[in-house]
């Protein structure tokens, strides 16, 4: 089962990722890409481990191969499109009603604070 979702998770992006820093490297010291893929490579070294833990416990729980794999689906879903990836969605102002893109702080439009976005369990990683 940790191979569905590592397969899954690292599937085309880490793909599209390496390309992107192959063409980055031809402008770029050696040093400094070296850099950017060892931090990379820890972070997904970390992420792997936070998932292994969390699945283990709940499998302990009876929570089911199958019923793991229908869920991140289900998730995957949630932007409109099955593509390994969630995509963030642009959300409306409150005060405007204006449409603002993902991680702004502010509305482009009235420039309107924005509540922050909820922290979650992996925001360290």
């Amino acid at each position: 089962m940790f191979d569905f979702l590592m397969g899954y998770v690292m599937g085309e992006r880490t793909a599209a990722r390496a390309a992107t820093m192959a063409r980055a490297a031809a402008g770029a010291s050696a040093g400094a890409v070296a850099g950017e893929f060892h931090d990379v490579n820890e972070r997904v070294d970390r992420l792997i481990l936070v998932v292994d833990a969390m699945w283990s416990l709940l499998k302990e729980s009876g929570w089911t191969d199958e019923q793991l794999k229908a869920r991140i689906l289900e998730i995957d879903s949630e932007d409109g499109v099955v593509d390994g990836r969630l995509t963030p969605q642009r959300h409306r102002c409150t005060k405007c009603d204006s449409m603002v893109e993902p991680g702004r702080s502010t509305c482009t439009y009235c420039g309107a604070d924005l509540a922050a976005p909820q922290s979650g369990p992996t925001d360290g990683i």
